[in-house]
């Protein structure tokens, strides 16, 4: 017997968005950087970990990547190049935004977990807030994925047992301590898996 839910919790960049390194990755290649630097300093790094539990605010960390670049690769990187380069990545999906309309219409309740920065205000001015029962935002809780206090904060919002509710993010290393909590989950490769996938899971 298949398993069913009654809400889905979305993360946002690369699931909601388009994928977020996209602009990264092209500005890195322009700087003739190796593959891979600059995204790294928005995965698994610790200081922008600071700066998505608020701790820190966006303009530091965009100052320590310029005195880390410069020092290891002796190039002087346009901060400002930088940030419009992850600011481009940061629309909303149109596809994505009219499935979130449709589970919301059909009774499924909805919640977003996402790790952000506490100056990044398009996906709070853009989402269809009246959709969601829960956002929770890293910069706001202090506390960011994978940190299992965030999902639990995310399932105490909702009021739902755990096996009542799917997880989607496309970063592997966030799905674990959901599914560690008896959450459902799934890696995010697109809206047309994901979709299929729903058809058997929800409950309207």
């Amino acid at each position: 017997m298949e398993q069913r839910i009654a809400a889905v919790v979305f993360d946002l960049g690369g699931v909601l968005t388009p994928p977020v390194f996209g602009p990264l990755d092209e500005l890195n290649d322009s700087l003739g950087l190796p593959d891979g630097t600059l995204r790294a300093f928005f995965r698994g790094d610790e200081v922008f970990a600071q700066v998505e539990r608020g701790e820190i605010s966006f303009r530091e960390f965009l100052k320590s990547v310029g005195t880390r670049v410069q020092a290891a690769h002796g190039l002087r990187l346009d901060l400002r190049a930088l940030a419009a380069a992850v600011e481009d990545a940061g629309h909303l999906e149109p596809a994505m935004v009219d499935l979130v309309r449709r589970l919301h219409a059909d009774g499924i309740r909805l919640g977003l977990l996402t790790n952000n920065a506490k100056e990044s205000v398009f996906w709070r001015e853009t989402l269809p807030r009246e959709c969601f029962d829960v956002v929770v935002d890293s910069s706001e809780v202090g506390l960011r994925k994978p940190d299992p206090r965030i999902y639990a904060l995310v399932l105490e919002r909702l009021g739902l047992p755990a096996d009542e509710v799917l997880y989607v993010d496309d970063f592997a290393e966030n799905l674990p301590p959901a599914a560690d909590l008896g959450m459902l989950t799934w890696s995010f490769d697109g809206r047309d898996r994901l979709e299929a996938f729903l058809r058997g899971v929800v409950t309207p």
